[in-house]
């Protein structure tokens, strides 16, 4: 009699094991699955890298500046013409100040190889480049918009040029904004590199 209560017990521990387990299987997976992206890096025009800036100075490539809305981790979406949110299962992989900030200073090194140009303060007579953007996220009619200014600065001169580009995603889909975001920003970084080559 004692076997046969002590097996029931066993099998009642058992199986409550087996229910929990799977409840808590359930639960997990019916929460929705974290994504997360990452900016790739589009080329720039070959025809401008191949002007020599050696012996121009330094070029400080100072962080880029984000409206407060854009330093969620989530990807910024607008959902109407006063509102906006952030995904809360899409995510920036790295936090976007610092992908915007490593591609333009990729994008720019790649285009003029032969110049130092650096996220830090080198030489003391280095022409700066600072960047600002007040819009950088998804709308609900399928366009990636991207918005703000940058500065470039040298010994004589300071030149700020804005800029308001407004992208149409061909498909539907955070993976598609991303990539669509991504193409307008090099375009706003060809805009620096031309400025640059000008000054040559």
């Amino acid at each position: 009699m004692k076997k046969l209560i002590l097996r029931l017990a066993f099998l009642t521990s058992i199986s409550g094991l087996i229910m929990g387990s799977l409840l808590i299987a359930g639960c997990s997976s019916s929460q929705p699955q974290k994504t997360y992206y990452q900016l790739p890096i589009s080329t720039v025009n070959a025809e401008v890298s191949k002007i020599d800036l050696s012996q121009k100075h330094q070029l400080w490539v100072k962080r880029i500046h984000l409206a407060d809305y854009l330093s969620s981790s989530g990807i910024t979406y607008q959902t109407g013409d006063v509102s906006y949110s952030n995904a809360s299962n899409h995510l920036w992989a790295s936090p976007l100040e610092q992908q915007l900030h490593q591609i333009l200073v990729t994008q720019l090194r790649s285009a003029f190889p032969q110049r130092l140009i650096s996220d830090q303060l080198l030489e003391k007579n280095a022409d700066v480049l600072d960047i600002t953007i007040t819009a950088f996220h998804g709308r609900y009619d399928g366009r990636a918009i991207i918005q703000g200014y940058w500065t470039l600065s040298d010994q004589k001169n300071v030149i700020t040029h804005t800029f308001n580009l407004e992208l149409k995603q061909t498909k539907e889909g955070y993976a598609e904004l991303v990539r669509t975001l991504s193409k307008g920003y090099s375009q706003v970084i060809q805009s620096i590199v031309s400025q640059i080559a000008s000054q040559h």
